[in-house]
């Protein structure tokens, strides 16, 4: 009953238009030459109209940078701007900023590249041949082209400025980073690692991966590439911050840096991949589930494949295939969008997935609340790991922005010539052509639902008649006492346990509407 007074309450709340406790949206509207969005953070580059420079704001408009940067681009997968700033060349101007407006590198490379969120480097040029030149850089004024080869690249470690290496140590830029260590192809094609101060690895390694594995008189040992220790020894100096990696699971135990034994999982596993955001991908006779860092089974391995990206569980839920079905499930393991369509048609974007209809319409499945029932002619999602909102067009071409339990956050409006939105769905842009754009900052917990819209009889949805006998509802609780809407099937009267429709009926197989 306790339930039923506070969707009550909920439900009265939203008529009356009074705002939900941490769940609010603000507007602002802007004159900008550009506006550029991360999607992994909430601040934004913006070029106002009538200045001659880029800067770094928060979703409310509050200024986060005060240094003169003449261009500002996101970089994808982090939560990094690349800017320009002014130089006496016009070629070294190039650094790296965060979402606070911190300089992680300085704006004084002429091209700067991010490896990790803890590893970026700056290259520095010299004039070249075009026989022995590494950069082209055009003159767009008069359509000539400069050629450079790379005098030095300086490698920074969380904001601070590692060391330097030189053109046959930087070789052709080919660099993997693991955790506080970073390796580097040089011009001989060797794989060099180095520590967070440059300093050179005694370990030649022939891969790049963080350990290599090396068996001997019955014996398997793993060196630590980055020191050339003997790691999951009891001699291993390592600590879990300075590596990727810091687990070896081997016949059945879970092992630490040192060789301790971190847990002994409850089911013998065939194998577990590296522990990701908290989570592993476990596997037993070629099916698939998930553990958390207490050796605890999430998802049981009983599932042809599963969504495992770098952020698993992204937002509590994860893409999963079974019989040949694709769906999704919660971090307890429970289907939270049935296993209807095949696997193979449909695109997974982590938390929402995409299929074509026989229309040409597109489907989107949602992870937590499932199939939604509108169709949309073109969708954009904020990323592929997940996201708690997507962009949609309707025929008519206009754009709209729906979050994760299928609530409109921005309507359709003929108004955008474009919305962006980032992940978390804190932060959207909609370009409405001309210079102007509307800057929308949600407010809410992000492991919550978003800010809900309630149903409307106009969209379509019928009214239904709660089991307590008031009529005229359109959402999902009665207006009146608060009783959840329940879904029966039209021809046999089967009650669909929480409202969780179907496409057909178990019951008597009838398709529903």
């Amino acid at each position: 009953m306790a339930k039923r007074i506070i969707a009550f309450l909920l439900m009265a709340m939203l008529l009356s238009g009074m705002p939900l406790a941490m769940a609010e949206t603000n507007i602002m509207d802007v004159t900008a030459r550009d506006v550029v969005l991360n999607r992994m953070t909430d601040s934004l580059g913006i070029h106002k109209d009538g200045y001659a420079y880029y800067q770094l704001i928060d979703s409310r408009g509050n200024p986060l940078t005060q240094a003169i940067y003449i261009d500002m681009r996101s970089v994808s997968g982090f939560p990094f701007f690349k800017v320009q700033g002014e130089s006496s060349d016009g070629i070294h101007n190039e650094g790296l900023i965060d979402d606070k407006g911190t300089v992680i590198v300085p704006a004084e490379y002429a091209d700067v590249e991010v490896v990790s969120e803890h590893w970026q480097y700056g290259v520095r040029l010299t004039p070249s041949e075009a026989d022995d030149k590494d950069y082209t850089i055009s003159n767009w004024s008069n359509n000539e082209k400069l050629f450079f080869r790379i005098d030095t690249v300086d490698f920074f470690f969380d904001g601070q400025k590692a060391g330097t290496l030189n053109r046959s140590q930087f070789g052709d830029s080919y660099c993997t980073a693991h955790g506080a260590y970073i390796c580097v192809t040089d011009r001989a094609k060797q794989r060099i690692f180095y520590n967070r101060y440059m300093e050179v690895s005694p370990y030649p390694s022939e891969s790049s991966s963080e350990y290599d594995s090396v068996y001997k008189n019955g014996k398997t040992t793993y060196y630590h590439a980055g020191t050339g220790q003997a790691a999951f020894t009891a001699e291993c100096t390592l600590n879990p911050s300075e590596v990727e990696n810091p687990y070896l699971y081997d016949r059945g135990i879970l092992y630490g840096l040192q060789g301790q034994q971190i847990f002994r999982p409850a089911q013998n596993y065939d194998s577990i991949r590296s522990f990701k955001k908290g989570y592993a991908q476990v596997s037993m006779n070629r099916y698939y589930g998930l553990i958390d860092e207490n050796g605890d089974e999430i998802i049981p391995p009983e599932y042809e494949a599963l969504s495992y990206t770098e952020y698993p569980l992204l937002y509590g839920y994860i893409g999963a295939a079974k019989d040949g079905k694709f769906g999704f499930l919660d971090k307890d393991g429970n289907v939270t969008c049935d296993f209807v369509y095949s696997k193979d048609i449909v695109s997974d974007r982590g938390t929402f997935a995409s299929l074509k209809n026989l229309d040409g319409t597109i489907i989107v499945l949602s992870a937590a609340v499932g199939e939604l029932p509108e169709h949309f002619s073109e969708v954009s999602f904020a990323g592929s790991d997940g996201s708690m909102a997507f962009v949609a067009q309707n025929a008519s071409r206009e754009y709209c922005l729906i979050d994760l339990y299928g609530n409109t956050l921005i309507p359709y409006s003929g108004e955008y010539r474009s919305i962006e939105v980032n992940r978390d769905a804190t932060v959207a842009v909609a370009s409405c052509g001309n210079r102007t754009y509307k800057i929308y900052s949600f407010t809410h917990d992000r492991n919550e639902q978003l800010t809900p819209s309630p149903d409307k009889a106009e969209d379509g949805t019928e009214s239904w008649t709660c089991e307590n006998g008031h009529e005229g509802n359109t959402g999902k609780y009665c207006t009146e006492c608060g009783a959840p809407r329940t879904y029966k099937c039209a021809n046999c009267g089967y009650e669909f346990p929480d409202g969780k429709v179907s496409k057909f009926c178990p019951e008597c197989g009838k398709a529903q509407g």
